[in-house]
């Protein structure tokens, strides 16, 4: 189980990793460029807001979706077991 938990926060790592490169990029651009609104006022800060949407969902979809399948897959065979352990 240990492996399996150091996996998951090297993946952390990665998320946090690919949102603030570019956050770090946009920050100066916005700071250098004295923008008031930087998301909505570039086409920058809506593309980053865009990538980092991508990013997010790219690596938590998968884990999210393994999860409630893997609780399914489980959940079914213990029902299983069960109807089998009564008869």
């Amino acid at each position: 189980m240990h492996h399996y938990a150091s996996q998951l926060i090297d993946l952390l790592l990665v998320l946090v990793a690919a949102w603030m490169v570019p956050a770090t990029i946009f920050i100066a651009y916005a700071y250098f460029a004295r923008l008031k609104h930087p998301v909505s006022e570039s086409v920058f800060g809506r593309l980053l807001i865009t990538s980092l949407f991508i990013i997010t969902t790219a690596i938590w979809l998968p884990i999210i979706a393994a999860a409630i399948t893997l609780s399914l897959i489980g959940h079914l065979w213990s029902r299983s077991r069960e109807n089998r352990a009564r008869s």
